[in-house]
């Protein structure tokens, strides 16, 4: 959400609007005007785009939507270093820049701070993967050190403080201090940015200093640092800051990035290179464009022609796939100009071939005598790996509310099994079976993962046998009409020699088996209990 004033962003583009003009040129740009206070409003902007949290950011982006070409940016040498000692291991990465000729007021201060903050929330993550600070360059002397210390030998006034006071203590006294310090619960040292004359500039990943980190109206020249464990992440921030900065009047200068075994100029504004098939365009959206028209819709969203070769501002973060550049041309041509067609071939919905598959198998298993149970595609690794005896790679949640639930599932068993554990007061024999999503690593992937659907069956009982489960499975290839064997194996989830792998087609795409006992212990399990699980992808 981005709060900002009417009259301040008509200050800021090239045609003064109204407030239905404006309504309507964000609908035609992918946004919404969320409220309106008076001259006050809330815009809703969407979350892949953080170079729109600022109302400078959404100016640039209208005064190109309505004619203004983009321009790319350019750096001067500042001739200063930014020294990164080897401690700062827990947030390892810094990207700075200054910008010179600004001038403050008091709305593009509160501007500031509302994009420093939303930024730091959301594609910093809350802090935990990159946040920023800013600082007025007057006072400050170079060459800046970022270094990790003991925060208990180390004293300065935080931002808001009249006195200084040992830099840990501001986890308890200082506002962001109690905010944020989950995120430093295991560090022993905090980093810090540290001019050349040893005062301090601020403490991770809580406050500047009050000396020498408090931007007023009298700032004309700043200092902005950008740190996180994600060096692209830290670049890409510096460089909307920088751009926004630029689009206000300020002057660019790069500084040298000293790492213990690099040296990186920082920022980079260079454009990146876009490979966008015109025809590819044409095929999604239904239109017919001549260069000239292509060229012209891409420079409304921002992009830099050329020639023929299109690249995209420095400032943009989202572009991971051809499709983002074509939805920014379907955003320029606008969504009222599309003409609907009625298709040349009439059709009937119906449903999807393996959604049929899906619906015979479930079928063909309740005609069996077994109940299905649909249990949360989130688990945990003990669940998956610990309690099955097993190793292996899955997708894991980076953060989690919930410490037992940690990722994403790759079988569907030890969620059978455990739909058992909490029934166990119901009459025996039990039979249960799911059909559902699972994922799995996948570099070769477009999205690094890969989807398959699974089946999966358990009988429970005092007399569970693998012959009693095996013609289960027999009785479900013999409806589909499909030819398996079975291939003795050794997996620790089932006891030796009553397990096998289930091959069509040449191919594993299963295994079936009595559960070992350690595994039923596991998950306190008292029944013998067999089972098998299936990969149906084969099917489609």
């Amino acid at each position: 959400m981005l709060n900002t004033s009417l009259g301040y962003l008509n200050g800021l583009i090239k045609k003064k609007l109204s407030l239905d003009e404006l309504e309507d040129l964000l609908f035609n740009m992918g946004f919404e005007l969320d409220d309106v206070k008076g001259d006050d409003i809330a815009i809703e902007m969407t979350a892949e785009r953080p170079d729109l949290l600022c109302v400078h950011g959404l100016a640039r982006a209208i005064n190109h939507y309505l004619g203004e070409k983009p321009k790319e940016y350019k750096t001067k040498k500042s001739g200063y270093q930014v020294i990164i000692d080897k401690s700062v291991s827990m947030r390892p990465y810094t990207a700075c820049a200054i910008v010179r000729n600004i001038h403050f007021e008091d709305e593009m201060i509160k501007q500031l701070m509302q994009m420093q903050e939303k930024l730091a929330s959301t594609y910093g993550r809350n802090r935990t993967k990159s946040a920023y600070g800013l600082y007025p360059l007057k006072g400050i002397n170079f060459p800046i050190h970022y270094i990790a210390k003991d925060p208990k030998k180390i004293k300065f006034k935080p931002l808001g403080f009249d006195e200084e006071v040992t830099a840990i203590e501001i986890e308890q006294t200082h506002p962001k201090g109690k905010e944020y310090n989950w995120i430093a619960k295991n560090w022993k040292k905090y980093p810090f940015f540290i001019d050349d004359k040893d005062n301090v500039m601020c403490m991770l990943p809580y406050t500047n200093s009050e000396d020498t980190g408090k931007i007023d109206e009298t700032t004309t020249e700043i200092f902005i640092e950008c740190t996180g464990v994600d060096f692209e992440n830290v670049m890409n921030v510096l460089n909307i800051f920088v751009t926004m900065f630029a689009d206000m009047g300020g002057d660019i200068y790069s500084l040298e990035m000293v790492y213990p075994d690099k040296r990186i100029d920082s920022p980079d504004l260079n454009p990146e290179k876009i490979n966008l098939k015109k025809c590819n365009a044409e095929k999604r959206l239904g239109l017919r464009l001549s260069d000239k028209e292509l060229y012209s819709l891409l420079e409304r969203t921002g992009y830099i022609i050329k020639g023929n070769k299109i690249f995209a501002p420095c400032y943009r973060t989202d572009l991971l796939h051809e499709v983002d550049v074509i939805d920014d041309i379907a955003r320029a041509y606008g969504p009222g100009n599309f003409i609907p067609e009625f298709p040349q071939i009439s059709t009937i919905g119906n449903l999807m071939r393996n959604t049929r598959i899906e619906t015979k198998v479930r079928e063909l298993i309740v005609g069996l005598g077994f109940q299905e149970v649909f249990t949360l595609i989130l688990t945990s690794k003990e669940e998956q790996f610990g309690k099955m005896r097993l190793e292996g790679k899955a997708i894991f949640l980076d953060t989690q509310v919930d410490k037992s639930i940690n990722m994403i599932r790759v079988s569907l068993l030890p969620e059978l099994l455990r739909v058992l554990k909490t029934n166990q007061h119901y009459e025996f024999p039990q039979k249960i079976f799911e059909v559902g999503k699972v994922l799995f690593p996948d570099k070769k992937s477009e999205t690094r993962s890969r989807e398959s659907t699974y089946l999966a069956l358990i009988i429970s009982n005092s007399i569970s046998t693998y012959e009693e489960i095996s013609s289960v499975l027999n009785s479900i290839f013999l409806n589909l009409n499909i030819s398996y064997k079975l291939k003795e194996t050794e997996d620790k989830r089932f006891i030796k020699g009553r397990v096998a792998k289930i091959i069509v087609n040449g191919k594993e795409r299963g295994i079936i088996g009595e559960i070992c006992p350690k595994v039923l212990d596991n998950f306190k399990l008292d029944n013998p209990t067999t089972g098998f699980e299936l990969d149906l992808d084969f099917l489609n």
